[in-house]
């Protein structure tokens, strides 16, 4: 098989990461963007390595389950969007039955451990914040695997509010016509200027709700790693006694700092160089950790740290299901899989936020 080469294939299923699988008449598995779980296709090979191809439709010859019409006038250019192309109810499934492969290992005697994904009320309008990119006068997105600006007047995935400044940043950035590469966020005006914060509009109180509820009622102390801006530290300081939250962007924590809530104490600095302070001043047996990293998920030091040191629960939201998965299986040592809650934060996207909740042996 060569590059360039044409192949007739049918997409088993859709993995994590949003590309369709299939297999060629050699038995090598191809990946395809832009597929639905059914799609016979007509593609073309693109990379070829020695287990698997790479390739990209050129031909719908029968269309699967769920494949829609994409509303998006940019879908297939701009790298946002990869499940425009399915109606929502088949990305809802998608994403479980992905979840279900990736835990497998966890569920496979209890399946119910893994809940059903708690659906967006709508999936598109959805996002009160978005990074774009401008040069020469174009604003935009970047194309899906290069550093090339696709040019935008509007969002479907952004709520109202941020499309209108989305134009008015179109018009300002056409005006100065800069040969710079600029990057940019725009942000509706009740999320915090700086630092990180949950971007579905829609479920920020379902999310909160959904965390504040798997803290166990005899829990009286809490430590927050990476707390951002305070997104859970709000909700979570109501019904505990002292909660302790770190937080390493000082602009981060000085939005939570203005928040004014008198029984949470704020930590700058890395969370595996701060724990041990905040876990000398809390009564162990009514302590849990809540942590909420970035995509690269917990620091190694802070894993075996955690191992050593196990509080009663540990609540982990995640945005990467497989650094969930690595994080968990490091932890099994000390602590056991009760449940994951997976939430719908990103729809149209392959991203899966969910909420997990382990126990200690």
């Amino acid at each position: 098989m060569k590059r360039g080469e044409e192949r007739v294939v049918t997409i088993e299923k859709i993995v994590y990461g949003g590309e369709g699988i299939g297999k060629l008449e050699e038995g090598l598995v191809i990946f395809v963007p832009f597929a639905a779980p059914g799609d016979k296709l007509r593609v073309v090979t693109r990379e070829i390595k020695k287990s698997y191809a790479r390739g990209t439709i050129k031909q719908i010859i029968e269309k699967g389950k769920g494949r829609v019409d994409p509303p998006c006038p940019y879908y297939g250019k701009c790298g946002g969007c990869l499940y425009q192309h399915l109606d929502y109810n088949t990305e809802l499934s998608i994403k479980q039955q992905q979840l279900l492969e990736i835990f497998f290992g966890f569920i496979k005697d209890e399946p119910s451990l893994i809940e059903p994904i708690v659906a967006s009320p709508s999936p598109y309008g959805y996002r009160n914040r978005i990074s774009l990119h401008a040069y020469r006068g174009v604003v935009g997105f970047y194309e899906r695997g290069s550093n090339r600006i696709v040019p935008l007047e509007s969002c479907l995935i952004a709520s109202e509010e941020i499309n209108r400044l989305l134009a008015e940043k179109i018009t300002q950035v056409q005006d100065r016509c800069s040969e710079r590469i600029r990057h940019f966020s725009l942000r509706e005006p009740t999320i915090p200027g700086s630092g990180f914060y949950q971007v579905n509009r829609f479920l920020l109180e379902k999310l909160k709700e959904t965390v504040k509820k798997l803290i166990s009622s005899n829990i009286s102390f809490i430590i927050e790693g990476y707390c951002g801006a305070g997104f859970f530290t709000v909700p979570l300081s109501q019904s505990v006694e002292r909660l302790y939250a770190i937080e390493a962007n000082p602009q981060s924590l000085a939005e939570a700092k203005k928040l004014g809530l008198r029984n949470v104490v704020f930590i700058e600095g890395k969370v595996e160089e701060k724990i041990a302070d905040c876990f000398s001043q809390v009564e162990k047996s009514k302590a849990a950790y809540l942590f909420d990293p970035p995509e690269e998920g917990l620091a190694q030091e802070l894993l075996l740290w955690l191992i050593d040191h196990p509080l009663p629960q540990l609540v982990y939201v995640s945005c990467n299901p497989l650094t969930l998965k690595r994080d968990i299986l490091r932890l099994e040592e000390s602590y056991v899989l009760k449940k994951i809650i997976p939430l719908d934060l990103f729809p149209r996207t392959p991203q899966i936020e969910s909420v997990a909740v382990l126990m200690a042996k």
